[in-house]
């Protein structure tokens, strides 16, 4: 059985869940907190609460795109861009359905603030209206992108 080790307290039980001296009984109860305790952690640490979320609005060549960041450490980089920080290049999977992007048949996931990108992933939102996800390797990367706002 593999673990993900979250905390020190997951993997001590996971080393007594291991242990073959232990009844069934005693594993299953071991197992039930091994479970617990990694929801637990999630809850406090992996999920992301409504009020670290941000719709950024980046203008591109005349166009404008928005993108949903999700979670403090996209929003602060969105900031840094704004503020003229050197990773000012939005770097994002496209993905199908406009979600926040409104106007577009699209919209990014898994954004990134970069210095640097392929030129592959370089263009317009229009280019990625009409490529599709198929657009720089399903990626999009626009490298002249300014953010002009951001917001709930």
């Amino acid at each position: 059985m593999a673990t993900v080790i979250t905390n020190d307290r997951t993997q001590i039980m996971s080393n007594a869940l291991r242990r073959k001296t232990r009844s069934a009984p005693q594993r299953r109860l071991i197992l039930a907190a091994l479970l617990l305790s990694i929801v637990a952690s999630g809850c406090a640490d992996g999920l992301t609460s409504p009020s670290d979320t941000a719709v950024v609005t980046f203008g591109v060549a005349g166009e404008a795109f928005r993108v949903q960041l999700v979670g403090e450490r996209q929003i602060e980089a969105a900031r840094a861009a704004q503020g003229g920080g050197s990773a000012r290049i939005p770097n994002g999977r496209i993905v199908p359905g406009a979600g926040v992007n409104s106007g577009w048949s699209w919209h990014l996931e898994d954004v990134e603030f970069v210095q640097v990108a392929i030129e592959l992933c370089d263009g317009r939102p229009s280019d990625v209206e009409r490529q599709g996800t198929q657009f720089g390797g399903g990626r999009f990367c626009p490298w002249g992108a300014r953010v002009l706002a951001i917001g709930d």
